[in-house]
């Protein structure tokens, strides 16, 4: 009987640590839908989102409207900054987001006034 209880109360245990495991999982690998072209949708909407996650957030960037588009893996930079250094750091840190092929400038330097 003591026997029984102990591995019900195991099997119970193992259950519950094995969803909570799955879980877990789940929550750091979102699933990519198996509709045709949907996986690269949902590429591109992650990296537009890394990318501009990090463009938003840079020190070195505040003041800068950017505007990002994302097909393919391409990444399409627009949008105005203050100058040529805050434009070189916009691509750089936009090509070095794990995942993207290319970076197409088509920002402009926005003039004192």
């Amino acid at each position: 009987m003591i026997k029984r209880t102990l591995a019900t109360a195991g099997l119970v245990l193992a259950t519950i640590l094995g969803s909570l495991g799955l879980t877990a999982f789940a929550t750091d690998n979102p699933p990519v839908l198996a509709v045709p072209g949907a996986s690269v949708e949902v590429a591109d909407a992650t990296l537009h989102d890394k990318v501009e996650t990090l463009l938003r957030t840079d020190v070195g960037l505040i003041g800068s409207q950017f505007r990002v588009q994302t097909r393919s893996g391409v990444i399409t930079l627009g949008g105005k900054v203050p100058d040529e250094h805050s434009l070189r750091r916009a691509l750089d840190l936009a090509s070095s987001v794990r995942g993207v092929k290319e970076v197409r400038n088509a920002m402009e330097i926005e003039l004192p006034k």
